[in-house]
């Protein structure tokens, strides 16, 4: 059997300590898998404010909310979903004010989420999504400007999902 030189034992020690360690984060799932910090999201989860769809809510601060939901064909979207819905899901909308910045979703259970402004959907800046935290699913970031915003929930599994939003500081 052929041994390795000792300088080349090092490099080949190493590359596979470098390799292992990502590999090892990766597995820790929960909420800390999560591409950014949501602990302050799973607090506003742990409480949140029951709306109906279609409401109108006032996001000043940070704010979660359990959003009440129906048949996606009835829920009275901005624009149609860029997801074709599954038969029998569920889906709702959520209108607010939006002041410039970037604007922090996430959401409980897995749905598509389309942020309507000035009449586009609005792709999201940045996304980060797993399935084994207890509380939250996926969260979402998006850029924009001042004026009427309108989130829309589309695909969802149930007859509510709460949200935790949180606007540009």
């Amino acid at each position: 059997m052929k041994t390795l030189r000792p300088g080349f034992q090092i490099i080949v020690g190493l590359a596979g300590i470098l390799l292992a360690a990502p590999a090892g984060a990766a597995q820790t799932g929960g909420c800390g898998a999560f591409a950014w910090p949501i602990a302050a999201d799973l607090e506003l989860l742990a409480q949140p404010r029951w709306v109906k769809s279609g409401a109108t809510a006032d996001v000043a601060g940070p704010v979660g909310f359990r959003l009440e939901l129906k048949e996606d064909a009835s829920a009275d979207f901005v624009l149609p979903p860029q997801r074709r819905s599954a038969p029998r899901s569920q889906g709702g909308t959520l209108r607010f004010e939006a002041r410039p910045g970037v604007y922090q979703i996430t959401l409980t259970e897995t749905a598509w989420t389309d942020l309507v402004q000035g009449g586009q959907a609005l792709q999201p800046t940045e996304f980060s999504g797993v399935t084994d935290c207890e509380g939250a699913r996926k969260t979402l970031r998006y850029e924009l400007s001042a004026g009427p915003a309108t989130l829309q929930i589309s695909n969802a599994p149930g007859r509510s999902i709460g949200l935790a939003l949180t606007p540009p500081r």
